[in-house]
């Protein structure tokens, strides 16, 4: 592979004023040092905190930072993301957490990875032998999420295919073209194992690596900050498993 291909990098936001500027910069910084064309699409699902605002400041020096605010919609982390792989013409799609948690620095192995390879998929991992977790060796507490996470991690693995460590990264790069017929499906975190599994039923190559996390800049959690939320969201989890099982036996692509 050349170092000719494109990038879209999706930022999914929801109130990160407090960090968003940081993020966009340091993932300008990576492309410019790497000479590879991008853009960073930032998509918005109506932040009230001034998130949009320093967005569009930043994309008045920089054409290659874009912005899509999902006015009058639903707020949805996977309908976000949906509308930024519908909205970009690259050849590569990365997207990863706004918060922080998913160091960009990192993204500059994904373009080394296909520079060098020709994965469909390349996926940062937290459960890899050589991963940090953002509370290891540090005075910061697991969140109470992080049961749930390893649990459920432990059961796609049973239930769906046991190579593949994490089934709920949100860290990505993936190639546009597996978009062709059909996008992203789910309620929240659990599109990701959806999106796995589809990629493992249509024989794409896929890669994992360790990475050290990063517990997030500022603000609160989206997943975390809702106990009724949070049980929403299991019960969604659960489900999708359920259904991947379901298309992994009957070979439903």
């Amino acid at each position: 592979m050349d170092k000719d291909k494109d990038y879209t990098v999706i930022l999914p936001t929801l109130d990160e004023s407090g960090h968003i500027k940081n993020l966009i910069l340091e993932i300008t910084e990576i492309f410019k040092l790497n000479k590879i064309n991008y853009t960073i699409l930032v998509v918005d699902d109506c932040s009230n905190d001034g998130t949009i605002d320093i967005v569009q400041e930043l994309k008045k020096k920089n054409s290659n930072i874009s912005i899509i605010i999902r006015n009058n919609k639903k707020k949805s982390l996977v309908d976000s993301l949906n509308d930024g792989i519908k909205n970009s013409n690259s050849e590569f799609v990365i997207w990863l957490d706004a918060d922080y948690s998913h160091p960009p620095k990192y993204i500059a192995e994904f373009i080394n990875y296909n520079i060098k390879y020709n994965y469909d998929l390349i996926v940062f991992s937290r459960f890899l032998k050589k991963s940090v977790r953002y509370f290891d060796g540090s005075s910061l507490k697991s969140k109470s999420i992080e049961k749930m996470s390893n649990f459920l991690n432990k059961v796609c693995q049973l239930l769906l295919f046991k190579d593949l460590t994490d089934y709920t990264s949100g860290y990505i790069c993936i190639k546009k073209s597996f978009f062709q017929d059909k996008y992203l499906n789910g309620y929240y975190g659990d599109y990701f194992i959806e999106l796995l599994n589809r990629a493992k039923l249509r024989n794409a190559s896929i890669k994992e690596l360790p990475y050290t996390e990063r517990d997030r800049e500022t603000g609160y959690s989206k997943t975390t900050s809702n106990k009724l939320s949070l049980v929403v969201k299991c019960y969604f989890y659960a489900f999708r498993i359920l259904i991947c099982f379901l298309k992994k036996i009957f070979k439903i692509k």
